[in-house]
């Protein structure tokens, strides 16, 4: 398993831990996690038995973004905890999972952030 996967699967096991799976979605190695399946167009929040995979480049949806690292978008809980000041002991824990893995988040628009590892 990758470090990107290592680190994309640590973000979405604290946010279903914390009912913040809504409207995000994650990519790593050409991959995405989403809470929304593009086969079937259904929604998927907080839930934890459907896991929505599927190929995807971050390039394609961010004009800002690297593709090599694991980024996100995202609306809805996640974006009122990072630009709004809700949930600050939540976003604490969220950093926590970054700086375990030794990478930070830079925003790129409102919605979305890349990472990138530290000293980068």
């Amino acid at each position: 398993m990758t470090k990107n996967r290592k680190l994309a699967n640590a973000i979405r096991k604290w946010l279903l831990d914390h009912d913040m799976w809504q409207d995000v979605t994650i990519y790593f190695d050409g991959k995405a996690y989403g809470t929304r399946d593009p086969e079937n167009g259904k929604f998927y929040y907080n839930d934890r038995s459907h896991l929505v995979e599927y190929d995807a480049d971050p390039s394609f949806y961010f004009d800002y973004v690297n593709p090599d690292n694991v980024s996100m978008s995202f609306e809805g809980p996640v974006c009122h905890m990072l630009y709004y000041g809700e949930y600050p002991r939540l976003k604490k824990s969220f950093d926590k999972i970054f700086e375990s893995f030794g990478i930070y988040y830079e925003f790129g628009d409102h919605w979305n952030f890349t990472c990138y590892e530290k000293g980068e």
